[in-house]
């Protein structure tokens, strides 16, 4: 199932192939003009040739790409038709020193687009963190993220032909101002090597939304340090879920907080509707599935208090997203387990998923390490497919 720029695309070069045989079969010869009774002729039913069609360059280059994009098995893409990358995550457009920048405070945001005709390509950050300077990742043609610091934006592509690319934002330092400083990730541009052209692609597979804390963001992923020397999305068991479904990930974490409390960001309530503070969510991405991990950094608040909040906070997820199906995932050492399981009973299209018998690792006994990660994001995409079939994350979302 494709999306209507993909139908029209097919549908050109498909009339564009027949339509030229259909003017060479359609007519009669003269041999073949049948007789009617004696003395009369059948009149000759030979047609005029019908004209082929034929795509302007432009048409025809968006076709080549798409075909280009068919050929690839790791995800589904449709074309933009706009020649920048396309963003998916909590992403926002502000100016920064006069220049236009595609801005966000979440780790694990990313965005997509195909190369072709250049040996590299330049993602260009501006540094607004007050800590060391963050991380990102880049994935060609589904390969494994490779980490790169952002005052290094050099990419060098293995050849000149089209390639599909991932950037992905990878990790920052925990203690950063995102809430109300927004300070995060900035791309000022992304600009193929001389000769060489950029398209956006659009993955048309389901999203999960992950709501957490730094588990989800993963933080102290790679070592023991929460700065952006040790923290990786990538690595994280959110990331490791959605590659492990083939979907796309959604991730809302940030370190430090809950329910209750406000971590580096703000609680997870807040996190629903806003993306700092006073910026509102862009709400035209929606979640095909929603996965909460949240309760460790509460492991002090009052039983009844965090009952209540969190009452709260799933009523508000469920009034903004009222058809998508929530899932629970408890927090691997158990904080409030009992509290959420109970809270969640009493909720419809909700989820508990119990995490008291994984065997997790990490690096510092809290937060998972890499192998740790990689495990945790296999057990949920096991319970996932549980909860839903094993079909449901390999049809594409949007699809008609």
């Amino acid at each position: 199932m494709k999306t209507t720029l993909r139908r029209a695309l097919a549908a050109l070069l498909v009339t564009a192939c027949l339509l030229p045989l259909a003017a060479c079969n359609s007519g009669n010869t003269p041999a073949d003009t049948e007789q009617g009774t004696i003395g009369e002729t059948v009149a000759d039913t030979t047609e005029t040739p019908t004209e082929a069609v034929t795509l302007s360059p432009e048409e025809q280059l968006a076709a080549d790409r798409q075909a280009y994009l068919d050929t690839v098995t790791y995800r589904d893409f449709v074309l933009t038709g706009v020649e920048a990358p396309y963003y998916m995550g909590r992403w926002f457009d502000k100016d920064i020193d006069g220049t236009p920048h595609k801005v966000t405070l979440t780790d694990g945001a990313h965005l997509y687009f195909m190369v072709e005709n250049a040996t590299s390509f330049d993602v260009t950050f501006t540094v607004i963190t007050t800590g060391e300077e963050p991380y990102f990742a880049y994935s060609i043609d589904g390969g494994e993220p490779v980490r790169q610091h952002i005052t290094e934006p050099t990419v060098t592509l293995p050849d000149t032909g089209r390639h599909t690319v991932r950037i992905i934002a990878d990790g920052m330092t925990e203690g950063e101002g995102k809430w109300d400083k927004e300070k995060g990730f900035a791309i000022k541009s992304v600009t193929p090597s001389e000769g060489g052209s950029i398209i956006g692609i659009k993955p048309t597979e389901k999203a999960i939304f992950f709501y957490g804390d730094s588990i989800t963001e993963g933080i102290r992923a790679l070592n023991m340090n929460a700065t952006s020397d040790g923290n990786s999305a990538t690595n994280a068991y959110s990331w490791q879920c959605a590659e492990a479904l083939g979907v796309t990930p959604y991730l809302i974490g940030y370190g430090a907080s809950g329910i209750i409390m406000p971590g580096s960001f703000h609680t997870m309530l807040n996190a629903i509707d806003y993306l700092s503070d006073g910026r509102p969510v862009d709400d035209s991405v929606q979640p095909d599935v929603i996965v909460v991990n949240h309760g460790s950094n509460d492991v002090g608040q009052n039983r009844k208090t965090f009952e209540e909040q969190l009452t709260i906070t799933l009523n508000r997820l469920r009034e903004k997203y009222p058809t998508v199906t929530i899932v629970y995932l408890i927090p691997f050492e158990q904080t409030h387990a009992r509290v959420i399981a109970n809270v969640v009973a009493d909720m419809e299209n909700t989820h508990v998923i119990e995490t008291k018998k994984w065997e997790i690792s990490y690096t510092d006994g809290i937060h998972p390490d890499v192998a740790g990660a990689k495990y945790a994001g296999e057990k949920l995409a096991e319970e996932l497919m549980a909860i839903f079939g094993e079909d449901y994350f390999q049809i594409p979302a949007g699809s008609n």
